[in-house]
Order: structure tokens, then C-alpha cells, then sequence
């Protein structure tokens, strides 16, 4: 398995490379890849997503400057930003037996083993996929397979900031609330977005029995595993981004 870290980067342009590194492990290539990065303010809406957890209109979005992507991934609405772990794996599922509900199982898992580095007790609600602290919702994820191999990811607020967060109702859960891991975590413990990745990877490898990679950089990842590409359409229209995937899941 690569790890790459892309830093902190545009929504458009971690889509074309995620939809790159896609297309290259569903054809010849059989390694997976795990991305892990911070996305510039953007909201994205999964395919059971709809305006009416919009609490702006589009316009007000866009005077705002924030992007809405409408993706093909499970789930309803989500933001990112910086502040905020996201991670891209990109999974054959053939380890799997394209057992979906268990691939997700497991990565929530690996947040819940993060969150116990830094003492805090993460927990699943049964009705909602992703991870809690209490009421409140910590991380999410939504999913899209696409020829077998796995898209989009985790998100993980480590830092708090809810300024998107009003925006929009995330996730469409109505009777939940969100937290932040500098927030819930013990006293004594130093939240870093370097220490979360370095207890994110080590979880991740572990839960699919994997050595704890290296973390790559994007101009080696670029130049070592990526062709010169062309952008593609996910990354020069926000608004619609993404072919039909043959399974979605949250």
C-alpha cells in the first residue's frame, strides 16, 4: 500500500488526482493507495444529498467563495477544511468479496482507535454510519465503488471550526451536533494534525494488514505513479463530479 499526503489542497484538483489513481489501480496497476490531506473550504453533496439541508442558497455559497461538488459517494452533505483530516483510500475490493458494509465497518474502526490514542472515546449510533463522541458527530464517511475499487473516504474534524458547519444540516442528522478532537480530547494530550496522522496511518495499516507505510509526497506520488494527465471533468465542473459508480454506500 502508498501513502501520500497531498497537504492542504483544492477540492477540484484532489479529485482529479484520486480519480487518476482510480482508474490506474481498476485497470493495471494493484496497489492500493491511501490518501491523506486538508481540503480548502468546500462543501460536497453525496447522491442522497438535497437543497433541503442547505441553510444558504447556492448564490450565498458562492459569495462566500465555497464550492458545492455533487458527488457520487453515499451520504448527504459534508464540508471540509483545513483543520480537518480527510482520507481518500483507494481499495481494490476483491479482499473484501465486495462486502461494503464491512469495508466501512473497518474504517470506522480506525477512528475509533485513533480517537483512544488521544483518549477519547469514540462510539457508532446504529442508524448513521461514521463515528460519534457522545451526541455529537466526530467523523464521517461516504463512499463510492467504481469498478471495484474504492473513492472518496473519511472525514475527521481535529480542529474546530464550525464556520461551514452553518452552512448546512451535515450529514442530514438533525438531532446530532458535531465536535472537534481539541475539543473532547484529555487534558495532557497534544492534538496535532501530525500526531493524528501519524496514529490515523498506523490504525489504518494495521486494520488491513499492512505494514505502516511511508508517506509520499504529491510531487513524488505525481511523478512515480501518475502519467502527465489531462484534467478531468470531475476537476473542471464542481457542480457535477463523477461517472455512475456501480455501488454506493455511506
Amino acid at each position: 500500500m502508498k501513502a501520500v499526503d497531498l497537504g492542504i489542497i483544492d477540492y477540484g484538483t484532489a479529485l482529479n488526482i484520486q480519480t487518476r489513481a482510480h482508474d490506474l489501480r481498476a485497470g493495471s496497476r494493484d496497489e492500493d493507495i491511501l490518501f491523506v490531506l486538508e481540503h480548502e473550504p468546500v462543501l460536497t453533496m453525496g447522491r442522497r444529498g438535497g437543497h433541503d439541508d442547505l441553510l444558504v442558497t447556492e448564490a450565498e455559497l458562492a459569495q462566500k467563495e465555497v464550492p458545492l461538488y455533487r458527488l457520487n459517494r453515499g451520504g448527504k452533505i459534508t464540508c471540509h477544511y483545513p483543520g480537518q483530516l480527510v482520507a481518500y483510500p483507494v481499495m481494490g475490493m476483491e479482499r473484501f468479496q465486495g462486502d461494503v458494509p464491512r469495508f466501512v465497518t473497518i474504517l470506522e474502526e480506525v477512528i475509533i482507535q485513533t480517537l483512544a490514542d488521544f483518549g477519547v472515546q469514540g462510539r457508532r449510533i446504529p442508524e448513521y454510519r461514521g463515528v460519534f463522541v457522545g451526541a455529537d458527530k466526530i467523523a464521517s464517511i461516504g463512499i463510492e465503488i467504481r469498478d471495484r475499487v474504492t473513492l472518496h473516504g473519511i472525514s475527521f474534524n481535529v480542529h474546530e471550526d464550525l464556520r461551514l458547519y452553518r452552512l448546512f444540516v451535515p450529514c442530514g442528522i438533525r438531532d446530532k451536533g458535531v465536535t472537534f478532537l481539541e475539543k473532547v480530547c484529555r487534558s495532557g494530550f497534544v492534538v496535532s494534525m501530525e500526531s493524528v496522522k501519524k496514529s490515523f496511518l498506523t490504525h489504518f495499516a494495521r486494520a488491513f494488514n499492512e505494514e505502516v507505510p511511508d508517506l509520499m509526497d504529491r510531487d513524488a506520488f505525481e511523478q512515480q505513479y501518475l502519467a502527465s494527465g489531462v484534467q478531468t471533468d470531475a476537476e473542471a465542473n464542481p457542480r457535477s463530479a463523477g461517472k455512475v459508480s456501480d455501488r454506493v454506500w455511506i
